[in-house]
């Protein structure tokens, strides 16, 4: 009974399941009404239109920007918002006295390192599967 208890609480404590469907449940007609509808919305209907790009209105670094989430979300995370962070703050003049010099260098050092934005080929990728 305890051991039931147990698990129990383990699932609770889950913050994501991996669901896995069959192909013949994926193409079976949506049932809920709610997605069903949504389902035949078209963009312009689902689409919100707020998207204030790499810059948020005030003038700040907009970091969950689709254009530089994959930046953030990184290996070298904390130096591209050090380094875009740094930009931002300062205009364009400033750079060609160095301006940001540093913070774009512990960037790009990180980006060598880590090689964390290396293209790989597809042999590689099967090599990792295997």
């Amino acid at each position: 009974m305890s051991d039931k208890k147990n698990v129990e609480n383990s699932d609770k404590d889950v913050q994501h399941k991996i669901l896995q469907i069959t192909e013949e449940q994926f193409f079976e007609p949506i049932k809920d009404e709610y997605v069903r509808n949504l389902s035949k919305m078209g963009m312009e209907d689902l689409d919100d239109g707020y998207n204030p790009g790499p810059t948020n209105p005030d003038g700040s670094v907009n970091f969950t920007c689709h254009c530089v989430g994959h930046l953030v979300a990184s290996p070298c995370g904390h130096e591209f918002r050090t380094a875009a962070t740094c930009q931002r703050a300062h205009k364009e003049d400033d750079f060609e006295a160095g301006a940001c010099a540093d913070e774009f260098m512990d960037f790009m050092k990180c980006v060598m390192r880590t090689e964390c934005f290396k293209s790989r080929d597809k042999d590689e990728d099967e090599k990792d599967v295997s």
